[in-house]
């Protein structure tokens, strides 16, 4: 049987199919992608995810708690994101559902938003979504944006506003940044 995976993964039940499922080269801004090749219906089951367990946060992780990632740069971390995605993430199960009604040769997304605390990269979203957000950085960036959009005054996400233990993983993680790096984010 062809995987998506290499060998050194286990397979997984509810794993990926390429009966299913192709990873292709959308476009120079949006990179691969998952093309859907069957139809399914909304709350279908479409995948689990696979992949390595790390500490590090990397492109194509997911981030399973503070601190912990699962790194699947074969497969689901090839799902785009979208504002109104045509898939949502369990990320205690690691399965994908449908959210709505999915035709056969519609490209697989999700809200990054939803699943990360902090993305590795922010990034302004081309989705073209009626309810698009603009720039997309993870679940504490959309937070303080819709602090700022409900107060109309800026709004700074600091040590004392955010939960101790997720403050020390958003910490963890600039450390692999380099200085420069983290002197820009500092002076956010």
């Amino acid at each position: 049987m062809k995987r998506f995976y290499p060998d050194h993964l286990s397979v997984v039940s509810n794993e990926a199919s390429w009966k299913d499922f192709r990873v292709l080269d959308v476009d120079g801004k949006r990179g691969q992608g998952v093309l859907v090749l069957r139809d399914y219906s909304q709350g279908s089951v479409l995948f689990r995810m696979n992949g390595t367990l790390k500490t590090e946060m990397t492109l194509h992780s997911l981030q399973m708690a503070p601190g912990l990632h699962l790194d699947d740069p074969y497969f689901a971390g090839k799902v785009l994101h979208s504002c109104e995605p045509n898939s949502w993430l369990d990320v205690e199960t690691r399965i994908y559902f449908a959210t709505r009604d999915i035709e056969a040769g519609e490209l697989l997304t999700m809200d990054y938003d939803e699943t990360e605390d902090v993305l590795f990269r922010a990034f302004n979203c081309c989705c073209g979504s009626p309810s698009c957000r603009g720039t997309i950085g993870g679940r504490l960036m959309k937070e303080a944006a819709a602090q700022r959009r409900r107060r109309k005054t800026p709004v700074v996400v600091t040590a004392s506003k955010l939960p101790a233990q997720v403050y020390a993983a958003v910490m963890a993680e600039r450390q692999n940044y380099g200085a420069a790096e983290l002197a820009t984010a500092s002076a956010m």
